[in-house]
């Protein structure tokens, strides 16, 4: 529907104001979604969804034949009949979910926030970011110059080792150098072949010289693939900023969702770039920066709400957080570099996560954690202190008894705002995924309860961002759509674009915002405050009465801090 809405505008049809807005206008897509989000691959298509609930016959093949995406290329009549069918099923699927919602309850209030979500999540998109071409080919020489110095090392012990050929990326050569070649102990195999595990997680485990060659090399392999020459085919040529090379990226957001409740990003996927990746993006404007707000400590803070524990809320609001939790489990304050620190802020996170202690100790150690040279007492030694954590928070024992109680009894888990996750269990506690089930029950409220924090920050910024502006919905986005038909027409030209401070990704707790230099110090406020009152969230969850902390780092290029 959020992209429909801007068809008609980009085309000066009627549009109404609260439609461009994401108010009155239903998606049966986000509809059906919501209501189940187990289907397989596929099953949320249109046409495959209503041919599962009405009798009729497919009507989609008729054009396929021709085209499957480029509708220009359908004859007028056959795209007309098209059309005419897509918005037949599409009202009578959105027809069908809202009855459902409305026979089971749902509140009119979470159906407004996820279109109105959505709207804004396509205005970011169309936002997009602007990243500085000189800074992305440094990067993407270094982590090549990198690939080659740890390639060229590893070539070289293969061949002292009889290796005529060989590939670091190549597992089977890896396994032959070091299992047979260097004679290195077997620490775990594969699921499916039960051959001897060549994984991130086993080479960390290995611990020597070889091993950590291989994972610098991995990593830079993958930053290189994936975050320079990937980045690529997402990239636009738009000119020059204050002298510098740009390109234009639209991020893109999925509103639905992932399975656990946070919101995921595609082409490119920006939700796991690294600090150093984030630094190619850079101001529109020449003398602009970025801001990077983000909610504090938001996860334990609502988990602490949730289980009603009045530790956990004391620590991450007032208390100093995991430093609290390590002078308590340690018995001495710690430091934010020290290994008590480091093992503290990990079973926290493990145990919030419903973590057991063998795979806790196992990530400990990967981390390089270790209470003990033997693994059998740092596993020891892991339980005692993931107990005492738990010992010093029972109301989180008690949230995790009361998710499993629902889980068992209703086969799904509302969050705090009115979305439910459902859970099917086909044997009960039998079921044989029943584990991972039962981690999806207790942390969904969590993160889904987080991803809204930041969703109703979003609805709320924009919303006093065009009213500073004196500017409505409509009229946002048609200033959005001709700024970017000029960017990837004839360019940027120095950063004209907007008269206003424009949000373009958001990040698990955090929104990026490109501030405009007229209007810097003022919506730098204008962030912090909203994001700390949100309107938008208390009226959705009444009862959600804590305060949030704000993060800011803020630099000529994201991730960047000028040190002020």
């Amino acid at each position: 529907a959020a992209g429909e809405v801007e068809k008609l505008i980009e085309n000066g049809l009627p549009c109404r104001e609260e439609w461009a807005r994401g108010e009155q206008v239903l998606d049966s897509l986000l509809l059906a979604r919501m209501w189940d989000e187990n289907g397989p691959p596929g099953a949320y298509e249109l046409e495959t969804l209503l041919l599962s609930h009405v009798r009729t016959e497919p009507w989609k093949h008729h054009t396929k034949i021709i085209s499957k995406t480029d509708a220009t290329l359908w004859p007028e009549g056959l795209r007309r009949e098209r059309c005419r069918l897509d918005a037949w099923a599409s009202f009578l699927l959105a027809k069908e979910y809202l009855r459902r919602r409305r026979t089971r309850g749902d509140s009119q209030n979470l159906l407004t926030f996820t279109h109105s979500l959505a709207a804004s999540l396509s205005r970011l998109t169309l936002v997009g970011a602007i990243v500085d071409v000189t800074v992305l080919e440094g990067l993407g020489q270094d982590l090549h110059q990198a690939c080659l110095l740890s390639g060229d090392r590893l070539q070289k012990l293969a061949l002292s080792q009889g290796m005529l050929k060989f590939e670091p990326t190549n597992d089977n050569h890896l396994r032959e150098l070091l299992y047979e070649r260097l004679g290195f102990p077997v620490l775990a195999k594969t699921e499916k072949e039960h051959l001897p595990s060549v994984s991130k997680p086993t080479l960390t485990m290995l611990g020597n010289d070889v091993a950590k060659l291989l994972l610098e090399y991995s990593a830079n392999d993958k930053l290189y693939r994936t975050n320079v020459v990937g980045l690529g085919d997402f990239l636009r040529p738009c000119g020059a900023v204050g002298g510098a090379r740009v390109s234009y990226l639209p991020f893109h957001i999925n509103p639905l969702a992932a399975r656990t409740g946070r919101r995921t990003s595609s082409d490119p996927n920006s939700q796991n770039w690294s600090k150093r990746v984030r630094g190619i993006v850079r101001s529109r404007w020449p003398h602009g920066v970025i801001g990077d707000f983000d909610y504090s400590k938001l996860e334990p803070i609502l988990l602490a709400w949730y289980a009603k524990d009045a530790t956990l809320y004391h620590a991450f609001t007032t208390g100093g957080g995991y430093k609290f939790f390590a002078k308590e489990l340690w018995g001495f304050d710690c430091g934010d570099d020290s290994p008590e620190y480091r093992a503290t802020k990990a079973i926290i996170l493990g145990v919030h996560y419903n973590m057991q202690t063998p795979k806790m100790a196992k990530e400990l150690w990967l981390l390089g954690v270790r209470f003990s040279a033997d693994f059998k007492e740092h596993e020891r030694k892991t339980d005692a202190l993931r107990r005492r954590y738990l010992r010093l928070v029972p109301g989180v024992t008690t949230y995790m008894e009361r998710q499993e109680q629902a889980l068992l009894r209703d086969g799904y888990v509302t969050a705090a705002d009115g979305a439910i996750r459902h859970l099917p269990l086909t044997d009960g506690q039998d079921t044989p995924t029943y584990g991972h089930i039962l981690n999806q029950a207790i942390n969904f409220p969590i993160q889904r309860l987080a991803s809204t924090v930041t969703g109703c920050a979003l609805l709320d910024i924009e919303g006093e961002l065009l009213r500073l502006h004196s500017l409505d919905y409509r009229g946002f986005t048609a200033l959005l759509l001709e700024a970017r038909r000029k960017v990837l027409t004839t360019g940027l030209e120095d950063g004209i674009m907007y008269p206003m401070s424009v949000i373009f990704n958001e990040v698990h707790d955090d929104l990026v915002v490109d501030l405009h230099p007229d209007h810097r110090k003022r919506d730098e406020e204008l962030f912090i405050e909203t994001m700390r009152a949100v309107p938008t969230l208390r009226a959705l969850v009444p009862d959600l009465k804590i305060p949030f902390k704000v993060g800011t780092k803020i630099g000529p290029h994201w991730n960047e801090s000028e040190g002020r």
